[in-house]
């Protein structure tokens, strides 16, 4: 009995830790599927919004400026990133794409990104999406060491890289 109570102690918090990913919801303006709470772009594939199609477009169209990219590179150790984004939202499905090219050419470790997917009220359940204040989306948030340097809401001013590369310098 003992030894099931110190079992029990000890893997409460992983159970607690773990999270649920790429949970669906119905989207209830457009009658179709959305994502909602934390999810990873697997969870876009057959995604019933054509977030999935949009995405892999997006992707492939989207050309990098080579020596930010490079300027780049070499600044992103220990940068993390929180995406606040929507699968019904048009301008997540312009820029979600073209940030995991940006990021994918990087070799970015996706271990240091949370992708959150709100519903049309912004809320996503069982995340911190309500206190990153993200009222827009698609929101980047730029972190180093837990302290946030930046964020490019909606859509950059400018060339999407060069925005990064503004806010990582900081």
């Amino acid at each position: 009995m003992k030894h099931l109570i110190l079992i029990l102690l000890f893997t409460a918090p992983l159970f607690a830790f773990t999270q649920k990913t790429n949970q669906k919801a119905l989207d209830p303006k457009k009658n179709n599927e959305m994502l909602v709470g934390y999810c990873t772009r697997e969870g876009f594939v057959g995604l019933n919004c054509n977030f999935d199609s949009t995405f892999r477009v997006e992707y492939a169209v989207y050309h990098t400026d080579k020596e930010t990219m490079q300027q780049l590179a070499k600044k992103m150790k220990g940068i993390k990133v929180t995406v606040v984004m929507a699968t019904w939202c048009g301008d997540s499905k312009d820029w979600v794409p073209r940030f995991y090219k940006i990021m994918d050419e990087l070799e970015f470790n996706y271990k240091n990104l949370s992708l959150i997917s709100v519903d049309r009220d912004k809320k996503a359940p069982g995340t911190n999406a309500e206190a990153l204040k993200a009222d827009r989306v698609p929101t980047f948030i730029f972190y180093r060491k837990k302290t946030e340097l930046g964020r490019i809401v909606e859509v950059p001013e400018g060339i999407f890289e060069k925005e990064i590369l503004k806010i990582i310098l900081k």
